[in-house]
């Protein structure tokens, strides 16, 4: 019987994705009331932000797990599977645990989307753990996300970009006002220092909020911001690497597989530094995306890197398991090899050194899953493996 509905709360989940995206507070907040407030068990810390929020999140709660505390982190989209946007001590939680806190949420309300039934699991499965923190990284935005009903010790928002403007505004002033509400009145927010006329439109709506100055890539800014909120909050940090898969991740091997998630033109845009200096003479790329607002943008630093340091081999291929179908065409010259699993195989054949893999954490998650890379010790945020 408990197998049964297990099943049935799977598949009441994979419902939820035909509701769409529902932004707003009321479905959640309703639930919570009937879940008694799960988020009220746990001190919860609340990251937004365009790029960077989820490696901030694995350094938050990294620290506070080398400093002893019981820590639990929602994360989202997952990088291979669903358990892993819900993880205590930074592992991912069993299905079984999973299956529990999702009936749990069941029972509370069915008229819930994707992102909320995951966000409430968490809370739910981090409380009944025995969390004592929580670390929450929005799903879109801030201000009407589903997170945003959590009550909070702190708050802190990444770099901000352009994104989302059917939803969140066609300004990076209205971007970032949305994602600095996350505030609350009286608990301190850090937010990375953006230009003037950006930080004027964010202190409508967080008046409090700190800025700080930080540099280095998105894993040097995540650390700093990190380190920057649990100062603040007098928390203790406890430095140290991370394993956040897909971000800048190496997989050793004949030949190397260099694979990172940057997903959006920002995203490619920053971490390009990076990969270039991770370059060998002799390389492949495997390229593959899911829909972009600004196709252009996005592909602008992929043509270049391909004209200036010439791969052996190009492949497109199409992630699977995203939200929307991954697209079948760029205005690039390559080769399709539609299926992910097939595409790695194809250029671990090639006579090259490495493999980059990179313009989508879905296909990131397929390419992990197709190398058997995906287990809890290769998915834990404190595992050996992980960035510098």
């Amino acid at each position: 019987m408990e197998r049964l509905f297990a099943v049935t709360v799977r598949d009441w989940l994979e419902r939820s994705k035909s509701v769409g995206m529902s932004l707003g507070l009321e479905r959640t907040m309703a639930a919570l009331e009937k879940l008694d407030r799960p988020d009220k068990s746990l001190q919860c810390i609340h990251v937004a932000g365009s790029n960077g929020k989820g490696s901030t999140c694995a350094h938050l709660a990294a620290s506070l797990i080398r400093s002893g505390h019981q820590v639990g982190l929602f994360t989202s989209p997952h990088v291979s599977r669903i358990e892993e946007r819900i993880r205590v001590n930074g592992t991912p939680i069993s299905p079984e645990s999973f299956d529990s806190a999702l009936k749990i949420v069941h029972f509370a309300s069915e008229d819930l989307t994707f992102f909320e039934i995951t966000y409430l699991a968490a809370l739910v499965a981090c409380r009944d753990a025995g969390c004592e923190y929580m670390i929450l990284e929005t799903g879109l935005g801030g201000r009407l996300d589903a997170t945003r009903t959590a009550k909070v010790i702190g708050c802190l928002v990444t770099s901000i970009s352009l994104e989302h403007s059917d939803i969140l505004g066609d300004t990076l002033e209205q971007v970032a006002k949305e994602k600095a509400a996350i505030a609350r009145a009286g608990i301190p927010i850090i937010i990375k220092k953006p230009a003037e006329s950006i930080q004027k439109a964010m202190l409508e709506n967080a008046p409090h909020a700190r800025f700080i100055e930080v540099s280095g890539n998105i894993h040097d800014e995540a650390k700093t911001l990190a380190r920057e909120l649990l100062t603040e909050l007098k928390l203790p940090w406890k430095d140290g690497s991370i394993n956040w898969p897909a971000r800048m991740q190496r997989i050793d091997g004949t030949p190397t597989v260099l694979l990172d998630a940057a997903h959006n033109p920002s995203g490619i845009a920053k971490v390009m530094p990076q990969i270039i200096a991770e370059l060998p003479e002799k390389w492949v790329l495997v390229f593959g995306s899911s829909p972009q607002n600004d196709l252009e943008n996005f592909l602008k630093p992929i043509s270049s890197l391909i004209e200036e340091y010439c791969p052996k081999r190009v492949i497109f291929t199409e992630p699977q398991g995203g939200r929307y179908p991954a697209l079948s065409q760029f205005p690039l010259q390559g080769e399709w090899i539609r299926n992910p699993g097939e595409a790695i195989e194809s250029a671990k054949a090639e006579d090259c050194e490495m493999i980059l893999v990179i313009g989508s954490l879905y296909l990131c998650g397929n390419i992990l899953s197709h190398l058997q890379l995906d287990s809890d010790d290769d998915l834990n945020i404190l595992s050996s493996t992980g960035d510098p």
